[in-house]
């Protein structure tokens, strides 16, 4: 006589999907998590590459040097602030520059040539994102502001130093990256360039 078997009762359909449905839950606000962070650092560097580029095209504008002519046409500060929002315009969410003075105030003692970091007071208002602050910075002078190009007979800015600087906080999409990081992420573009033309 042969013992007796007893089998074990088949696991049901029911409570195997039941708890992959439990970890699908569990890993995807993970993932969403992680999803998001990715989606707002991403355009983090989008807007950064866009202001750097737009600070770069201020700055190449500033500089030209008409030779011909033998003069700077467009060294001043609003054919400098027409060529940053022209570039400006190709970059998706954000506004046009605010002109916001000559040389920012730098959080380094004795930075003679105006790079970063910048202080607080250089940045928009932590309510204010996506609008750049133009500053624009000749002979590294923060009292020297051209409204109009110097004439042909003005050598005096020639192969000399043009920065042109953008400061902007870039508001975080998600609600989770806003709680961790505070809101907004500062961003800056910051380009030197030596303005054409011969003494």
């Amino acid at each position: 006589m042969s013992p007796a078997r007893h089998s074990r009762p088949a696991a049901s359909g029911g409570r195997l999907s039941g708890q992959a449905a439990v970890e699908f839950a569990l890993s995807s606000v993970l993932l969403l998590l992680l999803l998001l962070g990715l989606i707002d650092f991403s355009r983090v560097f989008y807007f950064d590459t866009g202001i750097h580029g737009a600070a770069r095209e201020g700055a190449r504008h500033g500089a030209w040097f008409d030779t011909p002519n033998r003069v700077n046409p467009y060294l001043d500060d609003t054919d400098i602030k027409s060529a940053v929002d022209q570039s400006l315009a190709g970059v998706v969410g954000v506004g046009p520059s605010v002109y916001a003075g000559t040389c920012p105030a730098t959080a380094a003692p004795g930075n003679a040539f105006y790079n970063p970091p910048y202080t607080s007071a250089a940045f928009p208002p932590p309510n204010v994102t996506n609008t750049p602050y133009l500053w624009i910075c000749y002979q590294n002078n923060p009292g020297l502001h051209l409204t109009t190009p110097p004439g042909a007979s003005s050598l005096s800015y020639r192969l000399t130093d043009l920065n042109v600087i953008l400061t902007m906080n870039y508001g975080l999409v998600t609600g989770f990256m806003q709680s961790q990081l505070g809101g907004a992420v500062p961003i800056v573009g910051n380009v030197h360039i030596e303005i054409q033309g011969k003494q």
